[in-house]
């Protein structure tokens, strides 16, 4: 075996092992978060029997801009399906500033805050945003990290076939 490919493959499994948050077919970590509009708290349990779409964003992140108004509109097309949107910043005001200016926080998704990052950890994030999708057993059924325009028809696919699924 030549020494890339070995280099390649031990790079692979690094990366693979380092990312160890829930696979697909995996129990979805349960969590309790503050809500970052309006004070209450929303957990997973409360959207049990549903989808979820748990999408991770920050306000230092430019895809975020994109990724948000992008979930709003897959949320208000599929009827029954929720979709949280997770803030990781530790500066609450800087998460508000940004929905202000890019997003006006859209009624379609639920703007949870996770400023000590614990839901984050536990999904293990690859990037930013992330974006997890929860089947009505709770368990996870696709993961999907980082973002391009190029993502959101497998994206949608995937949501639809979760919906139509399970």
């Amino acid at each position: 075996m030549s020494v890339i490919r070995l280099s390649t493959l031990i790079l692979l499994g690094a990366l693979s092992a380092a990312f160890a948050g829930p696979k697909p077919g995996a129990p979805a970590p349960g969590f309790k978060l503050p809500h970052l509009l309006d004070g209450g708290e929303a957990g997973l349990k409360d959207y049990a029997g549903n989808v979820v779409v748990l999408d991770f964003w920050a306000s230092w992140c430019a895809p975020c801009a994109k990724t948000l108004p992008s979930l709003s509109r897959m949320g208000a097309g599929h009827p029954g399906l929720a979709v949280l949107a997770l803030s990781i910043d530790e500066d609450r005001d800087k998460a508000l500033d940004f929905l202000g200016r890019k997003e006006k926080a859209n009624p379609s998704l639920t703007y949870l805050h996770d400023r000590k990052r614990a839901v984050a950890e536990a999904y293990d994030l690859g990037g930013m945003p992330s974006l997890v999708i929860v089947d009505r057993k709770g368990l996870v059924r696709y993961r999907h990290d980082g973002y391009t325009e190029a993502d959101i028809p497998a994206i949608e696919a995937e949501i639809s076939a979760v919906m139509g699924g399970t």
